[in-house]
C-alpha cells in the first residue's frame, strides 16, 4: 500500500477528521465506508500521538465539525439547484453561505493552530466583502 507522509497543520488535521466523521454518518455504501474508516483510524492515531487534547481544543473541533456539516447540506442543496436549473435567490444564498462558512472555518483552524502551537499554519487572504 502506497501512502505519502506530509506535515499538515493541526487545524487541517482536525478539519479532515471532522469531515471523515461526517462522511461516516452520511455515507451508506459499505465499500466507501471501509476507506473512510481506515483513513479515520490513521488520522485519529496521529492526532492522539501528537496532540494533547483539552476542553478548548474539543470545543474548537466541535465548531469545525458543525460548520463542515452545514457545508455538506449546502453543497447537496446547491447540487439539487443545479440539477433543477434553479438559479434563483435560493441558489445565490446557498453560494454566499459557502463563502461565509468557509471564512468561519478558516478562523477556527487558525485558532486551533495558535492554541496548539502548530508549526504549520494556513495563511488565507481574500478580497474583502
Amino acid at each position: 500500500m502506497n501512502k505519502i507522509l506530509v506535515e499538515v497543520s493541526i487545524g487541517e488535521l482536525l478539519d479532515k477528521i471532522s469531515i471523515l466523521e461526517i462522511k461516516k454518518e452520511k455515507i451508506k455504501d459499505s465499500e466507501k465506508l471501509n476507506f473512510i474508516n481506515d483513513e479515520h483510524v490513521i488520522l485519529k492515531e496521529q492526532l492522539d500521538q501528537n496532540v494533547k487534547s483539552d476542553d478548548k481544543l474539543n470545543r474548537l473541533f466541535q465548531s469545525l465539525k458543525e460548520i463542515n456539516a452545514k457545508l455538506w447540506v449546502i453543497e447537496d442543496d446547491k447540487r439539487l439547484c443545479e440539477k433543477d436549473k434553479d438559479f434563483t435567490e435560493k441558489f445565490i444564498k446557498l453560494s454566499r453561505d459557502v463563502h461565509f462558512l468557509n471564512d468561519d472555518r478558516a478562523k477556527i483552524k487558525l485558532e486551533i493552530n495558535n492554541h496548539t502551537g502548530s508549526k504549520i499554519k494556513e495563511i488565507k487572504e481574500y478580497t474583502s466583502y
